[in-house]
């Protein structure tokens, strides 16, 4: 039998955590039993975690895969109605032509336009991955009521959902998007092996970060946007500095805020102390020559770099939000702290770095919680486990035509 054709849809093909999910999705489907092909948009302004470089690198490890995409130039993450119009008739006009058995769309943007066009082209299955949500975190309460109330509709039309935690789900259908039984939970897989076998490398600090060797290193991993709470970390980083003179915080990532963090840092006078290393692609070494990492998300789905931390065997300090306390145990893998909370933040950094030993233990704890169902091949046949479960009802034609 042919296999059963499936498009994925995303906003964005860059290196954040959504986009990898995607990307490992697309990359690790059985091709014995599902035909793949990913549609993406045009990163337009967008050049935070790589931009338009990343999308044509994504682009270049699905060619060599032989895995089929498409860009969607007016598929962008801003609001734009025309656009979006654009964009809503060339995802209706390409899943009329190529009939897919299922769409799988992720994130917000993507989600909204990509299950309304695969709605009104009768497409048999509608997968959504909100990777998150923007319930709370993002934006105002009435814009954020508004995307509430947009979702709730979307969900009549969506035939299953994929979460990345069990929060992430509760969240959504204590908020009456979908039923319970409309959801499936599915850790966001991650290249277990390769942050599992993460050893301390603290001979590395001097070339990574230009920093001593002796330094005491707190880190993070992260898009530089308001939501992701560098501000806070900054806040806190500050007020244990004066009186921790080795102590120094590395932060990976790019986007809007890198300036305005920046300054931030310099009028705090710790701009010296604060390295800025933009987007890399040696995470896993990175995370060997730091001492803490932190994740200070003012909202977050799972979190994929507090996973790659925690396999690392880092001890970790995060926020009380989204998936992230169906991630960590608090006191055992980690610290849970308010959102927003620098003083309470500042605390509990202090807290671990001044108990190496508990932080050590800690970060074994971690590396031991995060097991195969954060594999990324384990991730992928659970995805098609709920396609095969959507599927069942009837014979859905399994096979599609070129774009």
């Amino acid at each position: 039998m042919a296999p059963y054709s499936v498009i994925h849809v995303i906003t964005r093909l860059d290196h954040g955590g959504s986009a990898e999910n995607t990307m490992l999705t697309m990359l690790g489907h059985d091709r014995s039993h599902f035909r793949p092909m990913l549609v993406v948009g045009d990163p337009d302004r967008w050049s935070a975690q790589g931009g338009l470089e990343a999308t044509w690198q994504q682009g270049h490890r699905l060619n060599q895969a032989g895995a089929p995409w498409i860009i969607i130039k007016d598929l962008v993450r801003h609001p734009s109605p025309i656009r979006d119009l654009k964009s809503l008739w060339a995802l209706l006009c390409l899943f009329r032509r190529t009939k897919p058995a299922i769409v799988h769309t992720h994130t917000s943007k993507a989600g909204a336009l990509g299950r309304i066009a695969a709605w009104l082209a009768s497409v048999p299955v509608i997968v959504h991955t909100p990777h998150g949500h923007v319930f709370y975190g993002h934006f105002s309460r009435p814009v954020s009521w508004l995307f509430l109330q947009i979702e709730r509709i979307l969900a009549l039309v969506t035939t299953h959902f994929i979460a990345l935690t069990t929060a992430e789900r509760d969240d959504h259908v204590v908020r009456m998007v979908g039923r319970a039984e409309d959801w499936s939970v599915i850790p966001s897989g991650i290249d277990l092996a390769r942050f599992r076998s993460v050893e301390p490398r603290p001979d590395r600090r001097p070339v990574l970060f230009h920093c001593p060797v002796d330094s005491i290193l707190v880190g993070t991993v992260g898009w530089l946007t308001e939501v992701k709470g560098h501000r806070r970390l900054i806040e806190a980083f500050a007020r244990l500095a004066p009186s921790r003179p080795s102590l120094f915080l590395v932060i990976i990532g790019t986007g809007e805020l890198h300036d305005d963090l920046a300054a931030l840092a310099s009028r705090l006078d710790i701009g010296d102390r604060v390295r800025f290393l933009g987007h890399r692609h040696d995470i896993a070494e990175c995370l060997a020559a730091l001492d803490l990492f932190v994740f200070p998300s003012q909202n977050e789905g799972m979190g994929r770099a507090l996973i790659e931390a925690m396999a690392a065997a880092l001890p970790v300090v995060a926020t009380n939000v989204g998936g992230i306390p169906g991630i960590i145990e608090q006191g055992r893998t980690g610290l849970l702290v308010p959102p927003g909370d620098s003083p309470a933040l500042a605390a509990a950094m202090a807290e671990l770095l001044d108990d190496p030993v508990r932080a050590q233990a800690m970060g074994q704890a971690a590396r031991e919680s995060i097991g195969a169902e954060f594999n990324a091949a384990g991730m992928v046949r659970a995805v098609e486990s709920v396609y095969v479960s959507c599927l069942q009802p009837a014979s859905w034609p399994r096979t599609a035509t070129s774009p």
